[in-house]
Order: structure tokens, then C-alpha cells, then sequence
């Protein structure tokens, strides 16, 4: 059924009917509804679409299809499942972007990796440009479509109609206004055709026409953008430069390609002939790397100020835990001095290890064994500072208590400790595609992230700290999510009875915004928190 569908005649007519479909569901889903269980199934139907029209585009399956896949699947699953405010506005952004640039790897004009960079050049391209480029499909396929059975003639007569129509527009727009300055009773006719058009757009109905007409164009843009893609002029001169027959040595002095004419004259031939100079063509060099010994001076120098810190404070970097303190810093003190700046510096250590890994041109022996040194070092230095940070951060929330801003920063920290543990291995093992890792690892700490729980995880710690120093800030507890409605409802029934209040209030916010609420919208969370509100109100 598909293969008869994409080696169909009438292709472009069905696809542009299917997306014209994806866009009604696509308005029933999401118009007047907020998001919920509608996001992961748009999504599933979207990856369906694709695969439909656009398979035999597609290059074969590997397992980072798969995961990427997985990915979109369980950040747009958070819709459904979670209702922190930040994750949702966050996953409204990323989800969109895996999607493109995960369609661009499998269907994109060209076949890109998907660790390198210029994968996401090639998704804008296909974003854009292939898909504004198809917007005039549409009226080309309507014309085809309905122009059947209409003579030659017949047609060339509607499109100098259309001409006409367009081209009388101007002249009407000045003839109009000469005329209603002319008279005032043609003015007031005409003064009254915006109330008419204002009654119309309020029609119901309109506007959910108007989305899913736009929306089909769009759609049927991007998917016929990866079907038949524009190519640049740019590119055609460089095919038809490979076409000429022009070969490529390659000088293994210097690792340069160098292209040269096909036929070159034959050893030992002498002709009298007077041939013009062959046109020259780009030479393309080896990649960028940077000299051992200017990066190995740097190194040497950086680490002597990173080691001298450490000492210096090594006494109270790690004793400040068991009160052994600067003098005159309280805790509180103590976690606010030199967070942001501990934090900053490794940020910059992290830049200049991913900068001496993978630009630095390799040396002899001795020469790697004392740049894996220095890059040891490096890392030792910048796990010390990572750790001092999430001890003052540590300290900052037992005496101020815990939020959202705080739990993503010890979130943000503990995945630089990871890159720094990658990085530590890639020395070790040069072999390790380190870009690669990162991005995996990425991805994976970011699921991680959203479904780690996140509110009541900080509910949870505020509560426990609460039970050691009697301190709780309850209106910020109140402030959190759907998500730690049934935690918090606990606790205010057993342990904190002022809560209750607070929590009363969240109810009347939630009964309002469910009275709108349709099965598009539906959320886990929020349903299961309306059920314990109302249990807490009878309470």
C-alpha cells in the first residue's frame, strides 16, 4: 500500500490531502486545549506522516535513531505525566528541535552524521527554505487537480483572469479611496464593510478553518522539502566541476588534496603545442590543530595557579562541613562566597580540556605522556572546585531551604562531574568519540531531569529539613507543582496544619482551570491532585 502510494502519479495530491488531515487533528488537539495527552499523540502521528511519504528518502535505520526516538517519545510523555511549569515550556522548545533535526539525519538532501555541526545548518535549510519553496506546490497541485477535464485553452484563460484580478488590486485600492473622499454616503457603505468582516472573523469556526488550511500548507512544505529538494546553485557548479573530470591526489607530505586535470601528458612526451596553464582550483588542507608546545605552556601555567588554589584552601574547602570555617564567614556566608565564580572557572577549565583534546596536533611519546599529564591535572583541579561548589550550594540550602533554581544548579553539577569523568577517559583512551558521548549523555541526564520528579523531590528534602530545624517556608511549598500535591497534603494533615490553607487555596486555582478542560488536556498529575485537594477539603 505505501509503495503504491509513493510511486503513485498522484503523490504530491495525497500527501497534500494526508497533511491537510494531520492538520485537523492537529486543531482538535491543541486549539482552546492546553497541553496534555494531545502532545505525545501529535507526535506519534507526525513520526507516522514522515515515515509514510517520505520513506523511500530515508536512510537505513541505526540504534541512534532509535534513541533519539526514544528521546522525543519520553520528554513528550512529560505532557502527560508532570506538570512543572519550567519542564513543560523547556520540552515545548526541545521537543520541536529533536524532531527537525532528527528528520533531517534520516531524510535530509544531505547525509550528514549526526554528531556533526553542520546537521543543524541542513535542518534550517529544510525548515525554510525547502519548505517555503513548496508553498506554491500547493497552488500548482490544486490547479492540476482541478483543471482535468479543462481544455488548454480553458486554462490559459483562468490564469489571465487570476493576472487580471491581481493586477487591477492596486488600482482599485487608489480608485477606491479618490471616490470615498468624493462622497460621503459611498464612505459610510464602505465605513460599515470592517463591522461585517470583524462579525465574520468572530464566526465559529473560522478560525479553527483558518489553522488547518495554514497548517496543511506547512506540513505538506516540510515533508515535500525532504521529497523533492531544492538544490543551490553553489552545489550544482561544484557537480558539474566533478563531472568535468577532475581528479583528486592527495600530497602525503602535508595530508593536502590537491585536484588536478584528468589526461595529464605522459611521462617522457614532448609536445610543441602551446596549452594555457590549467585553472586552478582550492586547495583543501587537514583540519585546524594547535601546537604542543604553546598548548602545553599553557597548560603548565594554568595549572600551577589551579594547584596553588587548592592548597590554599584545601583546609577549609573540605572541613566547612565540620565547622572548620574562614574566620568571620557564617555558613550561610561561607556558601554564597565564590559559588558563582567556582562555577564559572570550571565552565572555562571544561572549554580549554575540550580545546587541548581534540585541536591539539599530536607530538612523540614523551611529548603524549606529559600532555595527558597536565590534562590529569586539569581535571583533578577542576572535580575539587566542581566538588567545593556543590558543598557551598549544599550548605546554602540547609540554612535557606530548597527550590527550583537550586536542585537544577546540583542537577547542572553533577552532569559537569560526568563530562569531566569522559573527559578523564578520553585522555586515557584517545580512541573514545568524545562529541558523540557528550551529546548521548546529554540527551540522557535531560530525560533524567524531567523524570526525576522534580517538586515533590524538593518538597521532600524542605520537608525533612523542616523535621531538623523547625525552618519551612510554607508558601513556596503551596507554589509548587501539581506534582507534590499528594506529599504535601500528607504533611499537612500529620505535621504542619497552617499548610492546609495554603493548600485550599491551590484548590479553587485548580477547580478553575479544570472547567474548560477537555480530554485533549488531560494530565496525570493534575488529576490526581484534584483528587487529593478534594479529599483535603472534607478533611
Amino acid at each position: 500500500m505505501i509503495d503504491k502510494i509513493l510511486a503513485s502519479p498522484h503523490r504530491a495530491l495525497i500527501t497534500l490531502l494526508s497533511a491537510w488531515i494531520l492538520a485537523i487533528i492537529h486543531q482538535y488537539l491543541f486549539y482552546g486545549n492546553d497541553l496534555g495527552v494531545s502532545y505525545p499523540i501529535f507526535v506519534i502521528l507526525l513520526y507516522v506522516f514522515m515515515y509514510l511519504f517520505v520513506r523511500d528518502r530515508m536512510r537505513s535505520f541505526q540504534w541512534i535513531d532509535a534513541f533519539v526516538a526514544g528521546v522525543v517519545l519520553l520528554l513528550s510523555l512529560t505532557f502527560l505525566l508532570y506538570d512543572n511549569e519550567l519542564l513543560r515550556v523547556l520540552n515545548f522548545l526541545v521537543v520541536p528541535g529533536l524532531i527537525i533535526l532528527h528528520m533531517t539525519y534520516l531524510m535530509g538532501r544531505k547525509q550528514k552524521q549526526w554528531w556533526e555541526i553542520g546537521l543543524i545548518g541542513t535542518a534550517i535549510d529544510h525548515l525554510l527554505p525547502q519548505a517555503i519553496r513548496h508553498w506554491g506546490t500547493v497552488g500548482a497541485i490544486a490547479v492540476r487537480a482541478s483543471g482535468r477535464g479543462i481544455g488548454k485553452s480553458q486554462k490559459t484563460v483562468v490564469f489571465k483572469v487570476l493576472i487580471g484580478l491581481v493586477a487591477s488590486l492596486p488600482i482599485l485600492i487608489v480608485v477606491v479611496a479618490l471616490l470615498s473622499s468624493a462622497d460621503g454616503v459611498f464612505d459610510q457603505y464602505l465605513s460599515g464593510f470592517p463591522e461585517w468582516l470583524n462579525q465574520l472573523a468572530f464566526t465559529p469556526g473560522l478560525p479553527r478553518i483558518i489553522w488547518m488550511f495554514i497548517g496543511g500548507i506547512l506540513l505538506f512544505g516540510y515533508v515535500w522539502g525532504f521529497v523533492q529538494p531544492m538544490q543551490y546553485e553553489t552545489e550544482k557548479r561544484e557537480n558539474a566541476h566533478w563531472k568535468s573530470g577532475a581528479a583528486t591526489t592527495l600530497d602525503k607530505r602535508d595530508h593536502t588534496y590537491i585536484y588536478s586535470p584528468v589526461d595529464p601528458l605522459p611521462k617522457g612526451q614532448v609536445t610543441n603545442k602551446i596549452t594555457p596553464e590549467p585553472e586552478r582550483t582550492p586547495v583543501l588542507r587537514g583540519p585546524f590543530r594547535l601546537d604542543p608546545i604553546i598548548v602545553g605552556t599553557m597548560l603548565i601555567v594554568i595549572n600551577c595557579v589551579y594547584v596553588m588554589f587548592v592548597l590554599v584552601q584545601f583546609s577549609y574547602l573540605f572541613g566547612a562541613g565540620e565547622g572548620h570555617l574562614p574566620v568571620d564567614l557564617s555558613y550561610a556566608e561561607y556558601a554564597r562566597s565564590g559559588f558563582a565564580e567556582l562555577i564559572l572557572v570550571t565552565g572555562i577549565n571544561f572549554f580549554i580540556l575540550i580545546v587541548a583534546v581534540q585541536f591539539t596536533r599530536p607530538s612523540g611519546k614523551v611529548g603524549m605522556i606529559v600532555h595527558q599529564a597536565l590534562l590529569l591535572i586539569l581535571v583533578s583541579c577542576s572535580a575539587i572546585m566542581l566538588y567545593s561548589a556543590f558543598m557551598r550550594l549544599n550548605l546554602y540550602e540547609q540554612a535557606y531551604g530548597y527550590t527550583y533554581i537550586r536542585f537544577l544548579v546540583h542537577a547542572f553539577m553533577i552532569f559537569l562531574a560526568l563530562l569531566l569523568l569522559i573527559a578523564g577517559l578520553r585522555i586515557r583512551y584517545t580512541s573514545i568519540p568524545l562529541i558523540r558521548w557528550y551529546i548521548v549523555l546529554a540527551l540522557t541526564a535531560y530525560v533524567a531531569v524531567n523524570y526525576v520528579g522534580m517538586d515533590r523531590r524538593i518538597a521532600e528534602l524542605n520537608i525533612e529539613r523542616y523535621r531538623q530545624t523547625g525552618n519551612i517556608d510554607a508558601s513556596y511549598l503551596a507554589s509548587l507543582s501539581a506534582d507534590a500535591t499528594p506529599l504535601l497534603r500528607e504533611f499537612a494533615l500529620k505535621e504542619y496544619p497552617d499548610l492546609k490553607r495554603e493548600m485550599l487555596e491551590r484548590q479553587a486555582y485548580l477547580e478553575r482551570d479544570t472547567s474548560n478542560r477537555s480530554w485533549p488536556s488531560y494530565n496525570v498529575a493534575k488529576h490526581r491532585a484534584e483528587l487529593e485537594m478534594s479529599k483535603l477539603r472534607t478533611e
